[in-house]
């Protein structure tokens, strides 16, 4: 999981906003350095991934948000302070962003949650189902027309998540695989809201509203399930603790990494390098958690990447007629 998907935007403003409709590089830009922050910013993701995998055994998931959203605010409190001075906590569109925080902070929660139930690969492949469900909701709620052809896509990429869960996986996993297709829906609801309001309200000021949300929901929620008191009793040991600060920092770091990769290059041209996640997962999967992948699997995944990329396709011819 990206943090497209966990903040919503980059830290920074918002690359359609300084790069040119053909997806070319515009001068300072190099598409080399910009490809190599969005791995890493990846890499990440997978880092937090499995330290919350591990930590499900012991604590409450609250607990794991709570501790996520705390220990990420300090450093992107310091990256905002530095880009928007007295200015930092500024929002205009107050409406738009609490529905924004709303999708946001219960589409984390459904990914970590997914992460205790679910294999590592499969709620990742789950995960790649974001640009199908944008496409499904940009109708509604952004009015933009959605051809023939993209809704065939959007078809292809269901057929390809159930052919890829295959009869036995969701009948073993059912509310595991519930919260793995929540997640992309509630991200993709989350990324529609920030497109209304990326042309009010700064990126970096959105995202730290909604870090400082977080705390708030976690402790309160986590007051009803025992997460407080499994933090506060003592009886966690300090590698739990390492990994909980970890979790925090590193998301903030995901954060300006995906800042840096989208001002080296166009996001047209790193759009594709995120479904190297799929792979990834599956190794990191079967390294650290002895998952195993099966031919159904590996066929789903195919057709869901393959119908995204035709829908990445089509966005892109309909930005650029004349080069389509």
């Amino acid at each position: 999981m990206t943090t497209e998907q966990q903040n919503g935007q980059p830290a920074s403003r918002p690359p359609e906003s300084r790069q040119p409709e053909s997806g070319q590089p515009i001068p300072g830009q190099s598409v080399g350095l910009g490809s190599a922050a969005l791995f890493g910013e990846i890499a990440l993701s997978f880092v937090i991934a499995v330290f919350v995998k591990w930590l499900h055994a012991d604590l409450p998931v609250f607990a794991i948000l709570f501790c996520r959203y705390l220990f990420c605010l300090p450093l992107l409190l310091a990256y905002g302070w530095h880009q928007r001075g007295p200015q930092l906590f500024r929002i205009n569109n107050i409406g738009g962003m609490t529905k924004r925080c709303i999708a946001g902070l219960l589409g984390l929660t459904t990914w970590f949650i997914a992460l205790g139930l679910i294999d590592l690969s499969l709620a990742t492949a789950l995960g790649q189902m974001m640009p199908i469900f944008i496409t499904i909701l940009a109708a509604p709620m952004l009015g933009e027309v959605v051809g023939i052809r993209r809704i065939a896509a959007v078809v292809a990429g269901f057929a390809g998540v159930m052919i890829l869960l295959g009869p036995v996986e969701f009948s073993s996993n059912a509310l595991g695989i519930a919260f793995g297709l929540a997640f992309p829906f509630l991200s993709a609801l989350m990324f529609i809201y920030l497109r209304q309001i990326g042309r009010s309200d700064s990126p970096v000021s959105t995202s730290i509203w909604h870090n400082i949300a977080g705390v708030f929901y976690a402790l309160v929620l986590g007051l009803f399930d025992g997460s407080m008191p499994a933090l506060v009793s003592g009886d966690i040991g300090m590698n739990a603790w390492f990994m909980l600060i970890a979790i925090g920092v590193t998301a903030s770091f995901q954060q300006f990494l995906m800042a840096l990769s989208h001002t080296l290059a166009p996001a047209s041209v790193l759009a594709p390098l995120h479904y190297t996640a799929i792979p990834m997962g599956v190794v990191i999967g079967m390294v650290f958690f002895g998952e195993t992948i099966t031919a159904s699997f590996i066929i789903g995944v195919m057709i869901v990447v393959m119908a995204n990329y035709y829908i990445l396709m089509r966005e892109r011819a309909q930005r650029n007629p004349k080069k389509s």
